[in-house]
């Protein structure tokens, strides 16, 4: 059973000292996401490695992975998809600092703040999120199911009125 992961952490102190985090962040403490997911019990497993490269320049190192629940925008059932992120991220106080950073890392911009954990990771994975949740075509219901009605009907496929599948949809309901 993994470890919950603190709140907060200095990122600088801990890239100072080589620290690791590791553990499960719950999606409870990810408002934004809890709102985009069906499975709000669920959460992230978490390792995140602080560093100092030797340019000099404090970084952090991590990887996220989980399972949220979708809605797929075609036939609005549920759909599971896994979640795995790997994350290069220099650690500075400002946006004049980040354009200073090698390429290799996106920029954690603190602000001189202490960093929230579960922010950084509801971040990530709300980017990590497909834009439009759908089934693939073979498991979909929505696209099986209009390849079967379309398959079963009669008539010229050029002719057909690209709408007919819409409306015996409609006059199902």
């Amino acid at each position: 059973m993994s470890k919950r992961v603190p709140d907060f952490v200095n990122p600088f102190r801990a890239a100072e000292n080589g620290q690791t985090i590791a553990g499960r962040v719950e999606f409870a403490r990810m408002g934004r996401l809890v709102e985009a997911v069906e499975n709000r019990d669920g959460g992230a497993e978490v390792r995140l490695s602080f560093a100092i490269d030797e340019q000099g320049v404090p970084y952090v190192w991590g990887q996220v992975s989980s399972e949220v629940v979708l809605i797929c925008q075609r036939c609005l059932e549920p759909m599971t998809v896994p979640i795995t992120i790997e994350m290069a991220l220099g650690i500075v106080d400002s946006d004049d600092e980040a354009k200073c950073l090698p390429e290799r890392y996106e920029p954690l911009v603190t602000g001189g703040k202490p960093l929230m954990v579960a922010e950084l990771i509801e971040d990530e994975i709300l980017l990590a999120l497909p834009a439009i949740p759908r089934h693939n075509d073979g498991v979909c219901a929505a696209v099986n199911t209009a390849s079967r009605e379309e398959s079963s009907d009669e008539g010229d496929a050029s002719s057909a009125n690209p709408f007919a599948v819409l409306a015996r949809l409609k006059s199902k309901h």
